[in-house]
């Protein structure tokens, strides 16, 4: 199951190690790298990222590749690819733990890697230490998203999930009093997350919408509406180079238009004269079952990518059966049930034991040649098709992540837009007011691309 062998780690770390006595003796002579120019990339190779990466990026790379590699995942896989995959997270581990650290990376940048630099016994992170909350939150939108969707549910979910993992070996009753604890808190969490992010859209559309709480003329509104989408503009560039940034900004500028379009035919279908009532709750009917098929379109492609990403694990872990098959073992698994690989005796062979047994067992051994012959040779695949097919799989595996979160977003901004746009607290005009911000983000967030970003 593993990629390229980590013997390409050995290399690297061998050829590094070489230059690094020359790159640390030649500081004598003034040749040494800088942040600009690292004078050793080995680090940057590790993770996948380019020298000038900044931290957010480093620790998405660290948290996508252990995430992979880490061996507290590998327990399912034959020694030698645990082996090897303990190999790639220590050097993965390594290089964040260099990488990571601002006084470290300079000293790597200027001088190249230097066993001194690394912490003795640094074996990166532990599935018991694994947080959760904040790999999402780094992998999925940063801090700049984090007022605007919150901590992802998902990630205590995911840690509720490693913690029956470690403590698996509990007395039933206390893992039902467990979970009813669990269910309980994430409920509680869930409705705190619902009115904290709330007030927060609130706050951002009352830029516009204040000035309805006093006497004003239409020239003040059209002033204020400017003022509100010139704030708007100035935040989407910060927004867009945020972890899936544009796609987050696409898909809750989706919910923000259509909760804006479903609340104001809401609120025309209940006032003013017949036709408007009836035009508006037609309106009204049609974004919500719009809305209700984009729910199932979206559902569909995550499960979709769950089953693509499943079947390339399963490929991968029929690859490491067959490399650790023990070649003197002559039945060999194929298909669901064992096949013998072993002698098989010639049909004179066969003729001559079946007279002095008195048993036919020609026409068996013919079925079995029929079978062998018909089966076809496994073609074993190179170090580059692994690797190609390690890379396919963890591109899926993050696809998949992507888009349960994305569906979890997608409900939470559901739920947010209900309760400000029904807010009872407030007057009816107001509301309709903040149908018509919110419709104004979501119409410039869809808008956004980072092409197009200064």
């Amino acid at each position: 199951m593993a990629t390229a062998s980590s013997n390409d780690y050995n290399e690297k770390t061998k050829s590094t190690n070489n230059n690094n006595n020359n790159n640390i003796r030649s500081d004598f002579l003034g040749k040494t790298g800088n942040d600009e120019a690292p004078i050793d990339k080995t680090y940057y190779n590790i993770l996948n990222v380019l020298p000038n990466a900044n931290s957010t990026e480093i620790k998405r790379a660290y948290y996508t590749l252990s995430l992979q590699y880490h061996p507290d995942r590998t327990q399912n896989l034959d020694d030698f690819t645990r082996r090897e995959y303990a190999e790639r997270f220590k050097y993965i581990s390594q290089a964040y733990s260099i990488l990571s650290d601002p006084e470290k990376r300079t000293l790597y940048n200027r001088y190249g890697k230097d066993e001194r630099l690394i912490s003795q016994g640094s074996d990166g992170i532990s599935l018991e230490n694994f947080d959760a909350v904040e790999f999402f939150r780094y992998m999925f939108g940063g801090e700049e998203f984090r007022d605007i969707i919150g901590d992802f549910e998902l990630a205590k979910s995911f840690k509720y999930a490693i913690s029956k993992i470690l403590n698996e070996n509990e007395q039933t009753m206390d893992q039902e009093n467990t979970h009813l604890a669990y269910v309980q808190e994430r409920a509680k969490a869930h409705e705190e997350r619902i009115k904290n992010l709330s007030t927060n859209l609130i706050l951002k559309l009352s830029i516009y919408t204040d000035i309805f709480l006093s006497n004003n003329n239409d020239n003040q509104s059209r002033q204020a509406l400017n003022i509100f989408i010139e704030k708007i503009h100035s935040d989407i560039p910060n927004l867009l180079h945020a972890p899936y940034g544009e796609h987050l900004l696409h898909s809750i500028g989706y919910i923000y238009s259509t909760k804006a379009r479903f609340w104001s035919s809401k609120m025309d279908s209940q006032e003013g004269h017949i036709g408007k009532r009836i035009l508006g709750y037609g309106k009204y009917v049609q974004t919500s079952w719009k809305d209700r098929i984009h729910v199932v379109k979206e559902t569909v492609k995550t499960i979709k990518c769950a089953v693509q990403w499943q079947q390339s694990m399963s490929k991968l872990a029929n690859i490491a059966d067959e490399e650790s098959n023990d070649s003197q073992n002559p039945f060999q698994h194929h298909s669901g049930h064992l096949e013998y690989s072993g002698f098989i005796p010639s049909e004179s062979t066969a003729s001559a034991s079946s007279t002095n047994s008195n048993v036919n067992i020609t026409s068996p051994v013919k079925h079995k040649q029929k079978d062998k012959s018909s089966t076809k040779s496994i073609v074993p695949l190179t170090d580059e098709e692994k690797h190609k097919l390690e890379i396919d799989t963890a591109t899926k595996s993050m696809e998949t992540l992507w888009r349960a979160a994305k569906l979890e977003i997608e409900c939470i901004q559901r739920e947010v837009c209900d309760q400000v746009l029904n807010d009872s607290s407030c007057s009816r005009e107001i509301r309709r007011h903040r149908c018509k911000a919110l419709s104004k983000i979501g119409e410039l967030w869809q808008e956004a691309s980072l092409s197009n970003s200064s």
